[in-house]
This record gives structure tokens, sequence and C-alpha cells, in this order.
């Protein structure tokens, strides 16, 4: 059990290395939630039956949505294993998956020692745990719930806890988007059948008819359901899984405008812009681009720029708000 334990840990610290470093990859494809709801349960019955608890779970079926099972599987186990941790002898957790609107809700409810109200802000950061003392009953590195947050937001998702304090308690609510890797994809325009705001939002996007488009990002899924979208509003697309075919096909194809992910094996996207822009202009040198990822926040964004991209475009975004943004780019290069 402690070579396990120990085992468990050593991967928390990797992933939470890979996560600071960029480097952590999901392997994104069409999955069932409930797939990795129900292998994470599985995983956690042997350690509730051992402690009496009753696990009661309704997680329903066919909830589809585009993303890395075993890191969703991860996800689940966290919360699940730490809902069994937390729970005292005879107690009792509940699991609820269920659709919402545009999004999948997984939650997870136990009747452990619940949350302090002041530690709930800091329960997802990296090494925080609500009992720090040396004689702590629960051991761990405060790892886990770090990475829950960090792998849901990569789904393009956000996690976040309830408690009405000590002794009542704890509740896990996982929120993760529908359409794949965070675009909502919008179907045809406003008809009988159909709500005008749809339409609408179709309508106002602007129509890429003539604009070459070049998409990178090595996971083919992510790949194709963007020359989907883009097509959609009438970009000529070309796609390729690695910095060194998007190099050669700035220089071959010369698109409009470049779409590139961040996170890539070999080489990752903020290389690649850097080696594009040190081409002769007549190569291609000035395309204007995109970093299109699910690295977030401000950081990133001047990470981005500072590489040499126009825009950074956080997941999730808006097919509408992809369209309008290629748009911009590309009448930059017009305007030139």
């Amino acid at each position: 059990r402690n070579a396990r334990a120990q085992a468990s840990l050593a991967e928390d610290v990797l992933d939470v290395s890979r996560i600071i470093s960029g480097k952590l990859r999901l392997a994104m494809r069409r999955v069932d939630l409930v797939d990795s709801v129900r292998a994470a349960l599985d995983a956690v019955r042997p350690a509730a039956q051992a402690k009496g608890i009753d696990i009661d779970a309704v997680v329903g079926s066919d909830m589809l949505l585009m993303g890395d099972p075993d890191r969703l599987q991860q996800v689940c186990w966290n919360l699940l294993s730490n809902a069994v941790k937390f729970t005292p002898d005879g107690g009792r957790v509940e699991v609820r998956v269920l659709r919402t609107d545009s999004q999948l809700e997984m939650r997870v409810r136990d009747t452990g020692p619940g949350i302090a109200p002041e530690f709930l802000p800091q329960l997802f950061e990296r090494f925080r745990q609500a009992d720090s003392s040396t004689t702590r009953q629960h051991r761990g590195l405060g790892l886990g719930l770090a990475i829950v947050r960090h792998l849901v937001e990569l789904h393009g998702g956000r996690v976040s806890a309830e408690s009405a304090g000590p002794g009542s308690g704890a509740t896990f609510v996982v929120r993760l988007p529908v359409s794949p890797v965070g675009l909502t994809v919008e179907e045809e325009p406003a008809g009988p059948d159909r709500p005008a705001a749809v339409g609408a939002a179709r309508r106002e996007a602007p129509r890429l008819t003539g604009i070459r488009v070049l998409v990178v990002d090595d996971e083919a899924d992510v790949r194709d359901l963007l020359e989907q979208v883009l097509g959609r509003f009438g970009a000529e697309v070309r796609t390729v899984g690695s910095a060194q075919a998007a190099l050669d096909a700035v220089q071959q194809w010369r698109p409009d405008v470049m779409l590139g992910d961040i996170g890539m094996p070999n080489e990752d996207g903020y290389t690649l812009i850097r080696r594009v822009r040190t081409l002769p202009p007549e190569k291609g040198g000035l395309t204007p681009a995109a970093a299109l990822t699910a690295y977030g926040g401000e950081e990133n964004r001047m990470r981005a720029l500072a590489a040499g991209y126009q825009l950074h475009l956080a997941k999730p975004i808006l097919p509408h708000e992809l369209a309008e943004a290629v748009s911009g780019l590309a009448l930059s290069t017009r305007a030139r």
C-alpha cells in the first residue's frame, strides 16, 4: 500500500511539472464521460466497501464530448477517491452526471468533514491542504485538486467546490463543454424550428471566402473540427500536424492566416512562430498568425505575442468569434 501511495505521489508531481512547463498533452477524441465515471467508480469501490461507505451513483448515458479519456478518468478518480478518503466509516458519497444546456456536469457530494469557508478559495491551488499540520490524519502533497483544475480547464471546463462549513460535507462540481475543443458549433440559420439568436450570430460573422487558413495542430480531431468550422464560413483550409510541416506550408502554400496550437511535440507553437518570422517576406515571414490554445491567461497571452503571434485566442471560443479573428488577420495582410 505504501509503494502504491508513493507511486501515486510521484505521478502527481510529474503531472504538475508537465502542467507548469506546458508539456501536459491531451489525446483528444470523441468520448462518453459516463465511461470515465464508471471506470473511476470501479477503481474506488473496494476502498469504499472497506469503510462501509455507500456510493449512490446516477450517471445517465450518452454523455458525449471531445476529450482525453485517460485524463477525464483521472479527474473523476481524483474527486471520487478524495470523497471516499475524507468520508468517515459508514458515510455516503453521491455521484451525479447530467447534461445542462451545452455542458456536461458531474457532481460528487460526500458526508465528510466539510471545508471551512476561508479555505474554499485556496482549495485548487498546488500544495494546499485544509489540515497542513504534521499530525494530520490524511496524507498527501495537496496536488490532486490542483491537477483536477488544470485538466478540467484544458478541456475548456470549470471545477468548483461547495460546502456549508465544517461538519457539513462537501460537493465538487465539474462542468465541461459538450462541443469539441471548446467550440460551440452553430448549426443552420434561423428558421421556423430554430431560435433567431443562433441565426443572428451566424449572419453577423464575416464571410471568409477566398481566405487561405493554415491550421497547425498535432491532434487530428482538432484539425478536422477547425477545418469544418472555418469551411462553413467559406475559408479555404489546409491542416498540418507539426511545426515543420507548417513551416513548409507557409513557404509553399502561402496562407493568408495561420492558426497555431502551442503545445506540440518536438517543436511547440512558440518555436514555430519564431521560425516563421525569420523567413523573408516573399517566403511568408510576415504571415499573420494567431495562437489558438487551451492555455489562457495574461501571462500566456503576452508570451504568445512576444513570440510573434498577432493574436492569442483562448479556448473555448465561438465559431463566429474565430471567424472574426481570422477575417481581421486576413485584412491586415491585404492592407500591407
